[in-house]
């Protein structure tokens, strides 16, 4: 609450040295961690820590998520981080939650000029709020290269088609990104498509979660399945919850015969509405291209039979004979 706010802006005044509570985490120079998520601080408590951050010279990380912020408190403590970045006696930003603080594009207004500032940020959350396109655009104009963002969640936030193709825009310019979560936005065939065009210049990105996220099993598929192959270092794909059925499994397993590099760790495909037929499409695709199976394939909760899991099972010893290569799957 407030007064816990107050207390904990005591403590970042005096340089952290006293405390802060057990999401406080203080080394030998002064508090640098604070984790404050899930206490009802408030536009009031955000301001007390707003004010406390124009003197403190230690923090590193802020993560203030599920605090009912809204777009008020948010802004407040986002401008007073950008502010510290430009006085050269606080060590960088580094980390910035904000999550379900129900946050919308003016809110988000104030993230992405932080965004701006904050060039040594490396992990930006601001996943069930409302930022919809307008945030996105907003949020991808200012993260456009960026040199050091490693870790974005945008999950949960109202975006759309053009949102994630505001966002695709910038993952092609994000040097250093590794993991992309946009799951639970409605961003279909569109927004499949943009990120599927940007995925070839990502070197870097590992981790592109997109459950939820209604691609479809007709072009949204072929789009996640272009994506999957242009993406150079993908290891983990996520795509949970997107009826893809059997048009959808087939797709993808095309992109998995085809898949030349041996990074991909695990391809989560829960949810999806497979049946048999396109399990059997996965399994030849796993056998075609055993060098470059998934560590971990996710099928559970779909609709396969024993037909599809035996193929499947089929599938993953032919791997390990034909590769040497140990595989799980989720059934």
């Amino acid at each position: 609450d407030v007064d816990g706010a107050t207390a904990v802006a005591d403590a970042l005044t005096g340089g952290g040295g006293g405390g802060g509570g057990e999401g406080a985490e203080a080394g030998s120079s002064g508090l640098k961690r604070l984790n404050l998520g899930g206490n009802y601080l408030g536009p009031a408590g955000a301001a007390a820590l707003a004010a406390a951050l124009a003197t403190n010279t230690t923090l590193t990380s802020l993560r203030v998520r599920a605090n009912e912020l809204g777009d008020e408190g948010v802004s407040v403590l986002a401008d007073a981080l950008r502010e510290r970045e430009g006085r050269g006696n606080a060590p960088p930003l580094a980390v910035f939650d904000v999550g379900e603080n129900g946050v919308t594009p003016a809110g988000c207004e104030a993230l992405a000029a932080l965004a701006k500032r904050a060039r040594s940020l490396t992990d930006l959350n601001l996943d069930g709020n409302d930022v919809g396109d307008a945030g996105a655009a907003a949020l991808g104009a200012a993260l456009a290269d960026h040199p050091s963002l490693q870790a974005l969640d945008a999950g949960g936030n109202g975006i759309g088609p053009d949102g994630a193709a505001s966002l695709a825009g910038a993952l092609a310019r994000l040097p250093s990104l590794e993991t992309l979560e946009l799951g639970r936005n409605p961003i279909g065939v569109g927004g499949v498509t943009a990120l599927a065009a940007a995925a070839k210049h990502a070197a870097s990105l590992r981790t592109l979660k997109l459950g939820w996220c209604k691609v479809g099993s007709g072009p949204g598929a072929a789009a996640a399945a272009d994506l999957l192959l242009a993406a150079p270092s993908l290891a983990t794909l996520d795509l949970r919850g997107n009826k893809l059925e059997a048009a959808g499994a087939a797709a993808l397993g095309r992109a998995l015969r085809g898949c030349g590099h041996e990074a991909l760790v695990e391809v989560d495909l829960s949810y999806n509405e497979i049946k048999d037929e396109g399990a059997c499409a996965l399994a030849q695709a796993l056998k075609a291209n055993p060098a470059s199976a998934p560590r971990e394939l996710r099928v559970n909760a779909n609709y396969i039979g024993k037909f599809g899991q035996v193929a499947l099972l089929e599938a993953l010893d032919m791997v390990y004979e034909m590769a040497g290569r140990e595989i799980v799957i989720t059934f």
